[in-house]
């Protein structure tokens, strides 16, 4: 599968589950599904010491490439996009080089 299918399948199998509570919540879903994603359609070994350079397969964001706000907020950053989970579980993944939101999940009520 090429990547812009497997972020796709990505989004879709984030949609089926429940809405997170919690940022560390959305972003535990975030990358279990996306991990599960790439195991299955990537055709690329999970690399636990993978570096920047891209070796063909999606990686969760580097702890590094992740703050963590006061207010429970977390922001990721990845090659291309800026991910942030909000206090309540919301999670917005939107294009660096655009400034669009490509993913949109409203967190738990």
């Amino acid at each position: 599968m090429e990547i812009h299918e497997r972020l796709a399948l990505v989004y879709q199998r984030l949609r089926d589950l429940p809405p997170a509570r919690t940022a560390e919540e959305a972003l535990h879903q975030l990358d279990t599904t996306l991990t599960k994603v790439e195991d299955e359609h990537s055709g690329v070994p999970f690399n636990p010491n993978a570096g920047l350079a891209s070796d063909g397969r999606m990686y969760f964001p580097r702890e590094d490439f992740t703050t963590r706000h006061p207010d429970g907020s977390v922001t990721a950053l990845t090659k291309g996009q800026v991910i942030t989970a909000q206090p309540n579980g919301e999670l917005t993944i939107t294009s660096r080089r655009t400034g669009e939101v490509v993913y949109h999940r409203p967190g738990a009520k």
